[in-house]
């Protein structure tokens, strides 16, 4: 028997398949667009728009590397437009590579200069980066051009946060959330704001609102730890340290800030196993180390205690908060002689 002969394969109408991939993508058809895009760099390696889209689909599905070959093969293919040098700076910015994705939205501004998205961008990164006063002249471009945009103004006020003007932080996330009630990172921002203000229970109110909106926000879920235990309620604060890190088990913070907790509680032997655990993951927290040394001259182990405090001051030379406790205590004295602290 003689095999059957496949039919010629229609070669693929590569505008017809971008109309087709650009329509679904507009419409949110996101994974028929995906199929469509890949089609044409199958048959088109080097096609500029396809690896551009395909890239954009990467970066908002949370796969910022795969989203940055894409895009820079796109780059490679045409010169970039200022959209372009915009999705790279996401896509470095989302890997921690901040200086560069900076250096990217720079290059769209500097190609589009009345381009709020980029200066927006630019600002978030140089607030990374600490350079807060620049980032605060970035917001103040973005919203020169577009003055209602929530997301800039929440922005702003985590600058202002920085800086530690905190109720201009709290009326640009107020403005912020004028526009958009339920921005939850609007909304914990805010809380946080308010807690550096010490109105902890404003800022309790404000951590649960952005959890009814993101359940899952383990940095609102362990801020809200952080403020109940300023407001002495240490059982729940644990509580809030332990559902932080069910979420994210290797968050340093929440697990410092449990170490915290169990001190306050005198729960010491699990309280140094805290900041051991929180040490092995952000070996540099100083203040880690010194808590540590308080808890361990509660548990009677003063030469123990002497080295913690002693690493603490090696890292923060002027943290004399590594000795702080009110009664005489041998360890305390011979922190305080080493770091030439008072109290």
């Amino acid at each position: 028997m003689l095999p059957s002969l496949l039919p010629n394969a229609r070669p693929l109408n590569v505008p017809q398949t971008l109309a087709q991939a650009l329509e679904l993508h507009r419409q949110g058809r996101i994974a028929e667009a995906e199929r469509l895009y890949a089609s044409i760099l199958a048959a088109r390696p080097d096609h500029f728009e396809a690896l551009h889209m395909l890239g954009v689909i990467k970066l908002s599905r949370g796969q910022p590397a795969e989203a940055l070959q894409l895009i820079a093969g796109a780059m490679r293919a045409k010169a970039p437009s200022p959209q372009i040098w915009l999705n790279h700076g996401l896509a470095l910015n989302a890997l921690n590579r901040h200086q560069e994705a900076l250096d990217s939205f720079e290059q769209a501004i500097k190609l589009k200069s009345k381009f709020a998205e980029a200066h927006n961008n630019r600002g978030a990164v140089l607030t990374t980066l600490g350079r807060n006063e620049e980032a605060l002249e970035s917001y103040r471009k973005a919203l020169a051009l577009t003055p209602s945009n929530p997301q800039t103004l929440s922005n702003r006020g985590n600058a202002l946060t920085q800086l530690r003007r905190f109720d201009e932080a709290i009326a640009s996330y107020d403005r912020a959330l004028a526009l958009q009630p339920n921005y939850a990172e609007a909304i914990y921002n805010r809380a946080n704001a308010l807690k550096e203000l010490r109105r902890f229970d404003e800022a309790l109110a404000g951590y649960d609102r952005a959890l009814a909106l993101r359940p899952d926000l383990a940095e609102a879920i362990c801020n809200r730890g952080v403020a109940l235990h300023e407001l002495g309620r240490f059982d729940e604060a644990l509580a809030a340290y332990d559902r932080a890190l069910a979420v994210r088990p290797d968050y340093a913070e929440a697990i410092y800030n449990r170490a915290n907790a169990l001190e306050r509680v005198k729960r010491f032997d699990e309280a140094l196993a805290d900041y051991d655990r929180a040490l092995a993951l952000r070996p540099n927290l100083a203040e880690a180390y010194a808590n540590r040394g308080n808890t361990l001259r509660e548990l009677k182990q003063y030469d123990a205690a002497l080295a913690s405090f002693d690493r603490a001051l090696a890292l923060r030379p002027d943290f004399c908060r590594a000795v702080v406790q009110s009664r005489h205590d041998p360890a305390r004295d011979e922190a305080l002689r080493r770091s030439g602290g008072e109290l």
